[in-house]
């Protein structure tokens, strides 16, 4: 069993860790027992690379932020590319176990395949909107007790309402396109499940298209001519470019909500000049959200930035470089608990995550509970707009239409 050398190995670390964390005694900086390993598994090649290298230098900005801030402390991070395939990441969390890591990150496709074998070996992992599909069944008295969630508003109630209210401002009429992946497919169902529930008034019609496709034309068609003025739309990466490509093909130009990942620089240069103003996208944390253009973020979001773009080797920053912040926080909620809990054994940080304690991050405010595992609330939240830059790492805010 993975869990009888990891706390084996543990208790050695504890008393090491407590000093390396507090930076107590000598020069702890040059301690190897004071170094915390966290697991990357995800897609560093392959169509979901982009936002596998986004989320991979997250936890490296993570590691940055932890060391700068905290002498004596290390972070180490372990890679695993899962080329895409979601069952690879079976092996791939089987091996770092063995590396005796103290949490795992994943990406969103990689995440709800996991699951069992995370309650096998016992380490607490987080991801971004991978959490949406098995919602349900996670927390300690539930089946999946390791999953956390670290993405602002990727998953759940809080991740769909901003875009219903902003599509119901156009009309009682609203159209909503998804691809075949988990996420996307659970995020639409959800959509339904809260039109129907509290958003009466509205006309609802759906399409659905393979992941795979690289033309949604006629499903665009048949939403255009329900005479729908707004459009939801569950896809990101490539899918979403299929999407924004067909618009352009079909010539219409409806307000249209959807997620973090229209903010690409790929995707956004697709979006059809009538829709510029009227596209938005997120939910993302208001940390990175101004009313002013070219405002710049402060504090610990303004240091993610900084050594975001410093791993990547960059100077501008986009909106999908916010993915890096949910990864990045996962470093410090981790390093944190640990510090709390005087040891990096992954059980007793998985209980002080879920100890109803605050943590801080570039996102904002975390509280998690036994079942509570998205820590963001829907009031740290907001849209913005994709086709402006943002500039400095704070993007533009998409204010909700007036009802006419």
């Amino acid at each position: 069993m993975f869990t009888t050398a990891k706390r084996l190995a543990a208790v050695g670390l504890a008393g090491i860790l407590t000093c390396g964390l507090t930076a107590c005694g000598g020069d702890s900086a040059e301690s190897d027992g004071s170094t915390i390993k966290i697991g990357f598994v995800g897609s560093l090649t392959g169509p979901l690379a982009p936002s596998g290298k986004v989320s991979l230098a997250g936890l490296q900005a993570g590691a940055k932020y932890v060391e700068e801030h905290y002498p004596g402390s290390k972070v180490e991070i372990l890679q695993r590319d899962t080329k895409g395939e979601p069952t690879a990441a079976v092996a791939a969390t089987r091996a770092l176990a063995q590396e005796d890591v103290t949490a795992l990150y994943y990406t969103t496709e990689a995440f709800a395949p996991v699951q069992d074998v995370l309650n096998q070996v016992e380490v607490p992992a987080s991801t971004a909107g991978g959490i949406g599909p098995i919602i349900d069944d996670v927390g300690d008295s539930k089946r999946y007790k390791y999953a956390f969630s670290t993405g602002a508003g990727t998953s759940g109630e809080a991740s769909v309402i901003p875009l219903l209210d902003y599509a119901a401002a156009a009309g009682t009429k609203v159209s909503m396109l998804d691809d075949s992946s988990a996420f996307n497919t659970s995020q639409a169902e959800l959509t339904a499940t809260i039109a129907a529930e509290q958003y009466p008034q509205l006309e609802l019609t759906r399409q659905s298209f393979p992941s795979t496709a690289s033309d949604v034309t006629a499903q665009l068609n048949k939403l255009r001519d329900t005479g729908s003025p707004s459009i939801i739309v569950w896809a990101y990466g490539s899918p979403l470019v299929a999407v924004m490509s067909s618009l352009n093909k079909v010539g219409w130009s409806p307000q249209m909500s959807g997620v973090l990942g229209m903010g690409d620089p790929a995707t956004a240069e697709l979006i059809p000049a009538a829709m510029k103003d009227t596209v938005a996208a997120g939910p993302m944390a208001k940390t990175f959200v101004s009313s002013q253009p070219g405002a710049a973020p402060s504090g610990i979001t303004a240091e993610f930035v900084k050594n975001f773009l410093e791993v990547q080797g960059k100077t501008e920053f986009n909106a999908l470089d916010t993915v890096g912040a949910i990864s990045f926080d996962w470093v410090l909620l981790v390093h944190e608990a640990a510090s709390k809990a005087g040891s990096g054994d992954p059980n007793t940080v998985k209980e002080q995550l879920v100890s109803g304690d605050p943590y801080e991050g570039a996102n904002g405010t975390y509280t998690f509970g036994p079942d509570q595992r998205i820590g963001i609330d829907a009031d740290q939240l907001a849209t913005f707009l994709p086709a402006q830059p943002c500039t400095n790492g704070t993007c533009v805010s998409a204010a909700v239409p007036a009802t006419s």
